[in-house]
């Protein structure tokens, strides 16, 4: 999946910087975006962490 080349807007769409962006789509983006207006430290690896896939729950 590729990201788009032009998001809304007319910005340029952020080249990845990491091999964990290169599947990134423009939700991941727009979240790192704003966990870095916000300060956070290493938004790179917290939207990476969150789109890990997880097990789902068994039910009974």
């Amino acid at each position: 999946m590729k990201t788009a080349t032009t998001p809304p807007g007319g910005r340029r769409a952020a080249t990845p910087q990491s091999a964990d962006m290169t599947d990134w789509t423009g939700a991941d983006f727009d979240s790192r975006e704003v966990l870095t207006s916000l300060h956070v430290s290493d938004p790179i690896t917290r939207v990476t962490r969150a789109r890990r896939a997880r097990g789902q729950e068994r039910t009974r």
